[in-house]
C-alpha cells in the first residue's frame, strides 16, 4: 500500500467511531507504538456521553478500573470531569459497594480528546467512513474510504459505530428520523457493505429520556442528594503516586447536587392512556432492547402494581442549567412527555429542552467474533461496543481496549491477548459475547 495506490495516509490500525469503545481502541493500539487513525464524523463529539452523563455503578465501576489498569483513558477522563460522586450500596456489605460518578458532559468530552492527543502515534480524522477497502477475495482488510473521498490504508480496522449503523430515531409512532443520535446522521453505506459481506445482522432499540430546564424546577419540595466525594479517584494508575507523595490532591471540578423525585399515580395514568402512541408499544419498533436499558413504558407495563418509580434529576454540567431526567427513558410523543413531566412532584411548571426518543440500529451477533473480537470471516476486522449488541459506556470501553490491543498486536505479527474468565470482568464479558451472544 502506498500513496501511489490512492491512500492519503497509511496507518497500521484505523478505528471507526470515537465514542467510548473507539477512543479506548485507538489508545490501546497507539500504546503499542503502531500508527493509528481515529475516524469520526465530528471531532467535536469525540467522547460524547450520548445518554446519561455518568460512569460506574454496580459491576460497571469494576470494568472502569480494569480499563484503567490496561492503560485506558475512561477513568482519567471521569476524574477530570466528575461533578458528583456516590458510593452505591453503602447500606450493604463492602463487596457490593460501587462507585458512581456524575460527569460534566462538556468537560468529559474535552478530557477524552486531550488524553487522545497525548498519544503521538494517534491521528484524529473527521469524516464518515463509507466502505472498507478489501482485498479482491474480500477476505482481508486493506483500508477505508470516506464519503468525502479520502482513502486511508490500514492493516487492521476496528469498527465502533455505536447506534449509527442504519440508525433510526423514533418519537411516538408518527415521528421517524434517520440518525445515529439526535443531531447526527446515520451510517448507511458501511452498514450495507457489512451485510453484503455475509455477516448476520439484527436490530436492537434503546432510548433516552427528556432533558429539562433546571431553572423551571421547584427544588424546595425535592430531596437533595449532595456529592459524597471524599478521597476517591477512579484512575489508580494515573494518580496513585501523587497521593502517596503529597496526600489527597484536589483533581475534580466543583461538586454539584442531584435531586430525587417520583413518577406517581397521575404520571402512570398518562402513560397507560397513551401507551399505543409509544413507538415501542404502538408498533413502530419491532426490535427488542438490550438488557438493563428499560423505558418508562416498560416499567409501567411490566410492574403495574408498583406505586411509584424513582426519578433522579441530574445536572449536565457547570455551564448549563439543563438536567437529565434519569428514569424516564421514553419514546412517547413530545407533548405526552411534557404532560408526564408536569405530573411529577417539583416539575409542575417545567420546561422541556429536549424530548426523549428511542433509536433502532443494526448490530451483529457477537458469536461471529473470535475471543480477540476479530470477525471470523474477515481477518483484520474487529468489532467493539454497541455493534456487538451490548449497552453502556463501560462495557463499550472494555471491548474497545480488547479490540484495539489485539488489532495493534496483529499488525506487529504478535499473538492476541485473551483475557480469561478467571482474570477479569472484561474477560467474562468478552467470553460471554463470543460464546453465548446477547440473548
Amino acid at each position: 500500500m502506498s500513496q501511489s495506490q490512492g491512500f492519503e495516509t497509511e496507518f497500521d490500525v484505523v478505528v471507526i467511531g470515537a465514542g467510548h469503545a473507539g477512543t479506548e481502541a485507538a489508545v490501546a493500539a497507539a500504546r503499542l507504538g503502531v500508527r493509528v487513525g481515529l475516524i469520526t464524523s465530528s471531532l467535536e463529539t469525540i467522547g460524547q456521553m450520548s445518554c446519561n452523563p455518568a460512569i460506574g455503578g454496580v459491576a460497571k465501576s469494576t470494568v472502569v478500573r480494569e480499563v484503567d489498569a490496561l492503560g485506558g483513558i475512561m477513568a482519567k477522563a471521569t476524574d477530570l470531569a466528575m461533578i458528583q460522586f456516590r458510593m452505591l450500596n453503602r447500606s450493604k456489605g463492602p463487596a457490593v459497594w460501587a462507585p458512581r460518578a456524575q460527569c460534566d458532559r462538556g468537560l468529559y468530552r474535552r478530557a477524552v480528546r486531550s488524553l487522545l492527543e497525548l498519544e503521538r502515534g494517534l491521528q484524529t480524522v473527521q469524516g464518515t467512513v463509507a466502505r472498507l477497502i478489501l482485498a479482491s477475495n474480500d477476505q482481508q482488510v486493506l483500508g477505508v474510504e470516506t464519503l468525502e473521498g479520502r482513502r486511508f490504508g490500514a492493516k487492521c480496522v476496528v469498527i465502533t459505530t455505536g447506534t449509527f449503523l442504519h440508525g433510526r430515531i423514533h418519537i411516538g409512532t408518527e415521528t421517524r428520523l434517520s440518525g445515529g443520535r439526535a443531531g447526527d446522521t446515520a451510517t448507511t453505506h458501511l452498514a450495507e457493505q457489512l451485510e453484503h459481506a455475509g455477516l448476520t445482522v439484527a436490530r436492537f432499540k434503546t432510548g433516552t429520556p427528556p432533558r429539562i430546564d433546571g431553572r423551571s424546577v421547584n427544588y424546595s419540595i425535592l430531596e437533595i442528594q449532595e456529592s459524597e466525594l471524599e478521597r476517591f479517584d477512579y484512575s489508580w494508575s494515573h494518580f496513585w503516586n501523587d497521593r502517596r507523595a503529597r496526600g489527597s490532591v484536589t483533581r475534580h471540578p466543583a461538586q454539584m447536587p442531584c435531586w430525587t423525585t417520583y413518577l406517581e399515580a397521575e404520571g402512570k395514568r398518562i402513560i397507560k392512556e397513551n401507551i399505543s402512541k409509544s413507538a415501542m408499544y404502538g408498533g413502530a419498533i419491532e426490535s427488542r432492547g438490550p438488557r438493563y436499558c428499560p423505558s418508562v413504558e416498560d416499567k409501567i407495563v411490566k410492574f403495574p402494581d408498583a406505586e411509584r418509580h424513582q426519578i433522579f434529576l441530574e445536572p449536565e454540567g457547570h455551564d448549563t442549567s439543563e438536567l437529565y431526567v434519569n428514569g424516564l427513558s421514553t419514546s412517547l410523543p413530545a407533548p405526552v412527555q411534557l404532560e408526564i413531566l408536569r405530573s411529577i412532584r417539583g416539575l409542575a411548571d417545567v420546561r422541556m429542552n429536549r424530548a426523549g426518543y428511542a433509536i433502532e440500529y443494526d448490530y451483529y451477533p457477537p458469536t461471529q467474533l473470535d475471543p480477540s473480537l476479530q470477525v471470523k470471516v474477515i481477518p483484520g476486522l474487529y468489532f467493539a461496543g454497541q455493534i456487538n449488541g451490548t449497552t453502556g459506556y463501560e462495557e463499550a470501553a472494555g471491548q474497545g481496549i480488547v479490540a484495539g490491543l489485539n488489532a495493534g498486536l496483529a499488525t506487529l505479527s504478535r499473538p492476541p491477548i485473551i483475557l480469561g474468565r478467571e482474570t477479569s470482568y472484561i474477560g467474562v464479558l468478552v467470553d460471554d459475547l463470543v460464546t453465548r451472544g446477547v440473548d
